[in-house]
């Protein structure tokens, strides 16, 4: 695996996605934890900030790639703010 920030960013953007694509176009998040809908999106954040913890580990020494993760997560949390927080 190449280390450079772009397999980053397309490794970081995998969980939003899905979490994106879960709370759209089906009802599982809701019917799971009808009281947090939003509960995938952290779930989706977590599952970046652990794969930032993979790639800066020593014995990989991967650090681009987890810098393009922090860059999709840091800027998927504040498209999340921005749509679903500020519409007040």
């Amino acid at each position: 695996m190449r280390n450079n920030l772009w397999t980053g960013v397309g490794i970081g953007l995998i969980a939003p996605l899905l979490a994106y694509l879960l709370t759209v176009y089906t009802g599982i998040p809701e019917s799971l934890f009808p009281t947090k809908p939003f509960l995938a999106y952290l779930v989706a954040a977590v599952l970046n900030l652990l794969l930032m913890r993979v790639f800066y580990r020593k014995s990989l020494s991967r650090e681009k790639i987890a810098n393009g993760i922090i860059l999709v997560t840091f800027l998927g949390m504040l498209v999340f703010l921005y749509f679903h927080k500020l519409n007040m």
